[in-house]
């Protein structure tokens, strides 16, 4: 899968005498503009579940993780029980879908497409794909070293937790695979004004979560936490993103020597 990226991202690197305008792949001022609205973003995302109108938001995340938590073992035993040889074969493929690296590729191939289209909607949804993933996967690592709790498969124990061990045996909360697939997700569902899109998106990223608990490698909190992370990471982009482009109005006041007056000030 990371020599499948290279290869896009060297076909793209490739590409870049044709595309007209500056881009991330023949700009080091675009370079530089990308990792200043990262940085915004993460601050945003940092920052967002203490907002006061969020408040009720992050508790009920919190007591859901929680809850989930009390029910881990139960929830493990039930999934597991569904064992069978085609749903081997179909959560295989979930797994494979829910790959952070492939998300990144896709991102890339939508940006890419854009520039070489000509077209503004692909080349943002292209930023807007790539930047949540890139926070929602950050976000998760930091939380996984920090939790250290171990993977179901290594002792099936959901109170088994070693902070900061570097081990790749204990980083299962949150699931990072569901984290990055929601964050997809949820660009894709506030982007587009279609039904079924929405739907396939969420579903899609909905079924990358349970093939990794079916497969053993989370806990079924590990996935409800990264939904919400992944979920959170994509507002905050395409929040940013929309305001980024909007006209802001304000009136001001203003004096002239015909007297004093006001003005409305816009912002396009």
């Amino acid at each position: 899968m990371q020599r499948l990226i290279y290869f896009l991202v060297m076909f793209l690197l490739i590409s870049s005498p044709v595309m007209a305008e500056d881009n991330i792949f023949n700009s080091t001022t675009a370079i530089k503009d990308e990792l200043g609205r990262l940085g915004e973003e993460a601050v945003q995302v940092a920052g967002a579940p203490f907002d006061r109108d969020a408040l009720f938001g992050t508790l009920a995340t919190a007591g859901a993780v929680g809850l989930t938590y009390y029910f881990d073992d139960d929830i493990r035993s039930k999934v597991l029980g569904l064992k069978g040889k085609n749903l081997d074969r179909v959560t295989d493929a979930g797994n494979l879908v829910g790959n952070p690296y492939l998300h990144l590729g896709v991102a890339a191939a939508v940006y890419g497409g854009g520039i070489l289209a000509g077209s503004e909607k692909y080349r943002s949804l292209g930023e807007m794909l790539g930047e949540s993933v890139i926070l929602a996967d950050a976000a998760t690592f930091l939380l996984k070293e920090g939790f250290g709790r171990g993977r179901p498969f290594k002792s099936g124990d959901k109170a088994d937790f070693k902070p900061l061990s570097f081990d790749t045996d204990y980083d299962s909360l949150p699931s990072m695979h569901t984290a990055s697939s929601f964050a997809m997700a949820s660009v894709m569902a506030r982007t587009s004004e279609s039904f079924s899109v929405k739907m396939l998106s969420y579903s899609a990223a909905a079924f990358v979560g349970f093939s990794r608990i079916y497969q053993d490698k989370h806990w079924a909190s590990d996935v409800l936490l990264g939904a919400a992370i992944g979920e959170l990471c994509g507002r905050v982009v395409t929040n940013y993103h929309a305001g980024k482009g909007a006209s802001r109005l304000t009136i001001a006041p203003a004096a002239s020597t015909d007297g004093a007056s006001l003005v409305l000030l816009g912002k396009f």
